[in-house]
């Protein structure tokens, strides 16, 4: 088929470019996680407690926090693909290293380096994707961010497969090779700096300064901060209470995030139909308040039982993780699918101080999670997650009342006010054909 979905891109190019944004997304997802079941094995290196762990990762979000300051105007100078080459191959450096140090402050310095390297990656793959999302006019950041989770969860379960025969140092020596060469693979798929619209982007990109940041952006970065932080005490502590507090063995360690990312995917998955009929935050208000409860349930739960069986705590908190999981996955892609609203500021302008906002707020919530786990106990970390689910359904309801008000975007005129989510094709497509639904 030869006709084009764009002025630009022909059909057989855009498929291609949408393998390439999926494989991006999956291998970065592969990576990330690829350690964290193993942090029981590299707190025991480093020999710190929990208290000082939970300081480790907090302040090294530092390091993801400067590419937000000028990431935007990379992207508007060189285009996407060069830099998400060149942090990606720095991040696969970074991992590689971590199962050889014993030394906290040397951890540190690797940790920040990572940090850095996703940094820069994920403010451009996800401006890319929703550039790429507003060119074709559907709604599929869904099923790039269902790619990441997908990329996590075959991480998570194969590491703690592993975790028993493969020693930490040579596994995550292994993996990060072999992400290294498939990411570069998978990011020369993607959309070149002459097809991805950065230099139209860059006219029309205005200095906003800081302090001036619309509030709008200012709600949507607390929205996702909101929509990521349970992911992030997932990511970071279940493997932690599945040892100290569900008691499970080495290669079980990593179920409980393994049930919740797989289930977030099917969620991800699920937000390209149920959009079709329903507000996409109107279904992410649902379902953060279906994953609160799902949380709450597992952990306590999970606490009570495993004085019972290790293996029935498991059992019983399964569907509970999962419920999570499901309610967790619109969460991260109804906030994205808002960010090319804001007239005054580019996608990328918009995303980076969002992002901002919602590294700064992770980074205080990682120091507050290993003082709630040093303090008080491990399974109160998952208070954080129910707090911020609640206000993720708030901001959500907001969400879709202020969609109830704003003009259905071109090309969509045949939709329901209800159920288009308030994205909009950006100033660099405006006189493109955009195919309706």
């Amino acid at each position: 088929m030869g006709t084009l979905t764009t002025a630009m891109l022909s059909t057989s190019r855009t498929r291609k470019a949408m393998v390439g944004i999926i494989g991006a997304f999956f291998i970065q997802g592969f990576l990330a996680v690829t350690w964290l079941p193993r942090i029981p094995e590299i707190i025991d290196n480093l020999g710190v407690p929990f208290g000082v762990w939970g300081l480790t990762v907090a302040i090294s979000g530092l390091g993801g926090l400067l590419p937000l300051l000028f990431a935007n105007k990379l992207i508007n100078r060189f285009g996407s693909r060069p830099l998400l080459q060149i942090s990606f191959l720095t991040a696969c450096m970074s991992v590689a290293t971590f199962g050889f140090i014993h030394n906290p402050a040397v951890f540190f310095v690797a940790l920040f380096a990572q940090n850095f390297s996703y940094g820069v990656y994920n403010i451009v793959v996800n401006s890319h994707s929703v550039v790429f999302q507003n060119r074709i006019g559907r709604i599929i950041l869904g099923r790039f961010h269902a790619a990441w989770s997908i990329g996590a969860a075959s991480s998570s379960l194969l590491t703690g497969l592993f975790a028993v025969i493969v020693p930490l140092h040579l596994w995550l020596t292994i993996v990060a090779g072999i992400c290294a060469v498939v990411g570069t693979i998978a990011i020369a798929q993607m959309l070149s700096p002459k097809e991805d619209g950065h230099e139209q982007e860059q006219k029309r990109a205005a200095s906003v300064p800081l302090f001036k940041t619309p509030k709008y952006v200012l709600v949507m970065g607390l929205c996702l901060f909101f929509g990521v932080m349970p992911e992030v005490v997932m990511m970071d502590w279940s493997a932690v209470f599945a040892k100290t507090t569900m008691h499970l063995a080495t290669d079980l360690q990593g179920m409980p995030y393994t049930l919740f990312v797989v289930a977030m995917i099917v969620g991800r998955l699920a937000v390209g139909k149920l959009s079709r009929r329903r507000h996409l935050s109107r279904i992410a208000q649902i379902g953060a308040t279906g994953s609160a409860i799902a949380i709450s349930a597992a952990v306590i739960i999970g606490t009570l039982t495993s004085q019972i069986s290790p293996m029935f705590a498991l059992a019983a908190t399964a569907i509970f993780w999962i419920i999570a999981g499901l309610g967790n996955g619109p969460q991260v892609p109804a906030t994205f699918s808002n960010v090319s609203t804001v007239d005054s500021m580019t996608t990328a302008q918009a995303m980076s101080r969002m992002s901002l906002m919602n590294s700064l707020i992770i980074m205080v919530g990682k120091v507050l999670l290993g003082a709630i786990a040093q303090g008080i106990g491990v399974e109160f970390v998952y208070m954080v997650s129910v707090v911020s689910l609640a206000g993720a359904a708030l901001i959500h309801r907001y969400l879709v009342a202020r969609a109830k008000r704003m003009p259905v975007p071109a090309g969509f005129d045949d939709q329901p006010v209800d159920a288009f989510p308030i994205t909009s094709p950006l100033a660099v497509i405006s006189e493109t054909e955009i195919p309706k639904q």
